[in-house]
């Protein structure tokens, strides 16, 4: 925001200074226009006072020389005997006209204009020659063309030098005006984020305009009421996972008497039921404080894997586990990390055959913590229904997965379905580390990858 405001002050003030600059030129420019001719006529005026005392070519010509034109070459008085003082730069006929007419006239050419002013000869001068007393002498005066621009020229770069000033100094005191609205805009903006990625807790501290105050009152509002529904309807979901705990004990009890071909396929489904239940229950308890939420999940992945480990033994599989040796922290409870943990794992034990091996890693690299679970099952057939919650199949409610893609979204990262090298799934959750920054445009949703 503050390159577009700075970009907005200095665009606007640039065309104030601009029509000022136009403006101010404009009156400059007739201003230097009649001081020029006003200089010139009073020139013209001394010389003229001069022919109608004494028209004698030597004292005019002392006198031409006494004026700035007269030095510069610019004024010339001609003489009704046709002699004339000083250097000439209009048409003789142009001359003769405004001595026979007796009025003034101008003469513009593209050097300048020639001002041409008649004086009356004194009756009976003697120094004219052959023409006759009290004839015309005509005094010429030659204004030229850059002889304005030369002075205004100053003028105008002195108004671009305050111009340029004054837009920077529009654009540095706008920064300085702007920044506590700037800080607030980042602030509510920052916490939006947060709120957007799961940081229900984010509130903003209530600063900078009025307007930006209630915006962030608002907002902090919103999240309070969000929290709220959701304490809400985790113990709903509680309540009636518990409530499910009575029915489900004796439909096992009464599946373990049952006989036949689909005893067995009954008695796996409650016990399917059963584990998705208990997952619901580790779900839905109490959010912990942002303190609470931080774990090792190297060290939550050796605690469960101990106890896996030995059903695996029982059931024949072969177990291998590869951890970091340093801890590698997240920003989810120990609870959260260990059902994330038993979610993968059991979903193995329930959904390949006896004697499939199994792998967990946990990887560190780059700000991210990757624990990848993979066997050597038959794979999943549709991993996009696979993390969809409730059309998972295979018996599947998918309800594992949708954990553990709630637990690594949760802290940035991403969930990644694909063929791994032991042959059957390989599922990739990338957590975020905790304490260490993250793109702001990193995808949260889950991507799929299929390898042939």
């Amino acid at each position: 925001m503050r390159p577009l405001l700075a970009r907005s002050v200095a665009i606007a003030t640039t065309l104030v200074a601009l029509v000022l600059i136009v403006v101010i030129t404009l009156l400059a420019w007739g201003d230097a226009r009649e001081r020029a001719e006003s200089d010139i006529r009073l020139q013209a005026g001394m010389v003229a006072a001069v022919v109608a005392v004494d028209p004698d070519p030597e004292v005019l010509r002392r006198a031409v020389a006494t004026t700035p034109s007269g030095q510069q070459g610019r004024l010339a008085v001609h003489l009704p005997d046709g002699t004339t003082v000083g250097a000439s730069r209009a048409n003789a006929e142009e001359v003769r006209r405004a001595a026979a007419e007796n009025r003034e006239l101008t003469s513009t050419d593209r050097n300048g204009t020639a001002y041409l002013l008649p004086v009356r000869t004194p009756p009976g001068a003697e120094h004219v020659g052959d023409g006759a007393a009290g004839d015309n002498s005509v005094v010429e005066i030659h204004l030229p063309r850059g002889a304005i621009l030369g002075g205004l020229a100053t003028t105008v770069a002195g108004l671009f030098a305050v111009a340029v000033l004054a837009v920077v100094g529009a654009v540095v005191l706008t920064d300085r005006l702007t920044r506590p609205v700037r800080a607030a805009l980042v602030a509510l903006a920052d916490t939006a984020s947060a709120i957007g990625r799961g940081r229900l807790d984010a509130r903003i501290r209530v600063f900078g305009p009025q307007e930006l105050a209630r915006l962030g009152e608002s907002i902090n509002a919103i999240g309070d009421q969000v929290q709220g529904l959701l304490a809400k309807e985790r113990e709903m979901a509680a309540d009636v996972s518990h409530r499910l705990r009575t029915p489900l004990t004796a439909l096992r009890l009464d599946a373990e008497t049952l006989t036949g071909p689909e005893a067995q396929r009954i008695r796996d489904a409650v016990s399917a039921l059963d584990h998705d239940v208990d997952a619901i229950i580790r779900s839905v308890r109490p959010a912990r404080s942002e303190a609470d939420r931080a774990c090792d999940l190297a060290e939550a992945v050796r605690d469960r894997m101990s106890f896996w480990s030995m059903l695996a033994h029982d059931q024949g599989r072969e177990v291998e586990v590869d951890l970091p040796d340093r801890p590698v922290r997240v920003a989810l409870s120990r609870e959260e990390c260990a059902a994330v943990v038993d979610a993968m794992v059991s979903n193995v034990f329930h959904y390949t055959p006896a004697g499939c091996p199994l792998a967990v890693t946990v990887v560190a690299h780059a700000g991210w913590i990757t624990l990848v679970v993979e066997d050597g099952g038959p794979g999943i057939a549709d991993p996009a229904a696979a993390l969809r919650r409730g059309t998972s199949g295979g018996g599947s409610t998918g309800l594992g997965l949708d954990i553990a893609r709630h637990a690594v979204e949760a802290t940035g990262g991403t969930i990644h379905i694909e063929r791994g090298k032991l042959g059957g799934a390989r599922v990739r959750l990338r957590f975020g580390e905790l304490g260490v920054p993250h793109e702001e445009d990193q995808p949260k949703a889950w991507r799929l990858r299929r390898r042939p």
